[in-house]
């Protein structure tokens, strides 16, 4: 036998029983490959902490876009327009104050209250900040300057800036529009307010009078007749019908008396600056 194919078998099977794993410079990469360490992910960045959310009543889209009720603060400097003999703080400590008081709303004070302890115009400040409720046809010229700020405001909102007027700073806040309609019998005596120079009757001459017609009314009586024969302003031939009236708009005293009241009830008499009055509550919420 030739010695050739027998060194060719020896060779292969030399070959064959070589191990996989000898070919080392092909397999280190590999290795290499798998045992590297991933690269640490990269640490999100902390968000800042939301500023926080002003305390208070819940912010309602208003009921009619073009109706609104004002609350204000106003807050006078030396010289402003109306302001007090005793108001002593300048233009910029006006300012500087009034922005305080949003601070103080924004941070839970109750808008009503801070109105009533701080507000430097005495009508309002009488009716815890009220100013009335308007249409855009129906604003006062006299706050022009407000008129713009309060409807771009929701229901609750108290604006963030104070507004300039002549009467001072004011901080104004959007109320809820709330309705009372009710018919009065008014019953003037000699120095009301607004009382005809025909009116002679004492104070305590009218209350009696006012007196007698409650007993009669809240009896069972027609109210609508007895505001026709009683009642002295523009409303009596009308039955004392007032319509429906929004809250900043009475003088307290009857608008606390007007909202109390149920459908057809008829209150005590109540005394305002103008006299006496009957009210009897004309539409069914109370």
């Amino acid at each position: 036998m030739s010695r050739t194919p027998i060194l060719r078998a020896v060779a292969l099977a030399f070959v064959l029983a070589a191990p996989s794993g000898c070919n080392k410079e092909e397999e280190a990469p590999a290795k290499q490959a798998e045992t590297k360490e991933k690269a640490p992910a990269p640490e999100a960045k902390a968000e800042p902490a939301p500023a926080p959310a002003p305390k208070g009543p819940e912010l309602l889209e208003p009921a009619d876009p073009n109706e609104a009720c004002a609350l204000g603060i106003f807050v006078a400097w030396k010289g402003a327009e109306g302001a007090a003999e005793d108001v002593a703080r300048d233009e910029a400590a006006a300012e500087a104050h009034a922005k305080e008081l949003i601070e103080r709303v924004r941070k839970g004070e109750e808008f009503r209250a801070l109105a009533a302890a701080e507000s430097d115009e005495e009508k309002t400040k009488a009716k815890s900040g009220g100013m009335g409720t308007f249409t855009r046809e129906t604003w006062p010229e006299k706050f022009a300057a407000l008129k713009e700020p309060l409807f771009a405001l929701k229901v609750n909102e108290t604006a963030s800036e104070p507004v300039r007027t002549e009467m001072g700073f004011i901080v104004l806040q959007r109320c809820l529009v709330e309705k009372v309609h009710t018919r009065h019998i008014l019953i003037r005596y000699k120095g009301a307010k607004n009382a005809d120079k025909k009116v002679k009757r004492s104070k305590e001459d009218a209350e009696k009078l006012a007196k007698k017609i409650q007993e009669e009314a809240a009896g069972g009586g027609d109210f609508q007749a007895l505001a026709k024969k009683h009642g002295e302003d523009g409303s009596a031939e009308k039955g004392g019908d007032l319509g429906p009236v929004g809250r900043g708009m009475f003088v307290p005293a009857y608008e606390e008396a007007a909202f109390a009241l149920k459908k057809d009830e008829v209150s005590q008499v109540i005394e305002s600056d103008f006299g006496f009055h009957v009210i009897q509550r004309v539409d069914g919420e109370g």
